[in-house]
């Protein structure tokens, strides 16, 4: 079984791999994320501000992805200009939006992979009652980390104590456990150099728990 370790290295060097797109015209760019995963799908993000309008600043990026034979789309969304530049291997998406002085947005590039084949599972131990509902998983200069949103639809007190058992179980000291308003709980944990920050929650949509975990694994 291939280690979280060499797993995190395996998406990093599909991520150093991905197209660095040029900071706009009369702008600058600079990294959200160098190298994540969104619910399995590696990917670069940049937010970037130009003095270029947002219609300007797509076309100076379609005109660059035409001449280069590449599959463009724009499309828009409320106040944001969607550009989207599909090649062989990369999908590469600017969204941009205008500002008092020019505009800004970001620019995300990842790989292109059967979505339907990406695992979305995290080895943070959790209660067999949550489920994901959404994974970020980063690699900052070899600091791994994951944001990882889960639900069940058992109560935030019956979790909390689930979570903590079986944290402890695992090996995890409890560093820190507080009530906030509405019964939600804080979890704090470690283990090790490892380092986690729960938020439980009531979930209004399914009235059951939504659970954010912050995870430093290194």
């Amino acid at each position: 079984m291939q280690s979280p370790s060499a797993a995190a290295s395996d998406f990093t060097r599909i991520t150093r791999s991905l197209t660095d797109l040029p900071a706009p015209p009369q702008g600058q760019s600079e990294w959200i994320a160098r190298s994540m995963r969104m619910n399995g799908l590696p990917m670069t993000i940049k937010s970037f501000s130009s003095r270029l309008t947002a219609d300007d600043l797509c076309q100076h990026y379609e005109s660059a992805g035409l001449r280069q034979h590449v599959a463009t789309r724009r499309s828009r969304n409320g106040e944001w200009l969607l550009l989207a530049m599909n090649t062989r291997n990369e999908t590469i998406t600017v969204q941009a939006h205008n500002t008092v002085a020019g505009s800004e947005g970001t620019i995300t590039v990842s790989p292109t992979l059967d979505v339907a084949r990406l695992k979305i599972e995290t080895k943070f131990p959790r209660p067999s009652t949550t489920s994901i509902v959404n994974l970020q998983e980063y690699d900052d200069e070899g600091i791994e980390s994951e944001l990882i949103s889960l639900a069940s639809t058992r109560s935030i007190a019956v979790e909390a104590q689930t979570f903590m058992d079986k944290l402890r179980r695992a090996g995890w000291q409890i560093q820190q456990r507080a009530a906030q308003s509405g019964g939600g709980r804080v979890i704090e944990a470690q283990k090790g150099a490892q380092h986690a920050l729960l938020n439980l929650m009531r979930n209004q949509a399914q009235h059951g728990t939504a659970i954010v975990v912050v995870w430093k694994k290194s």
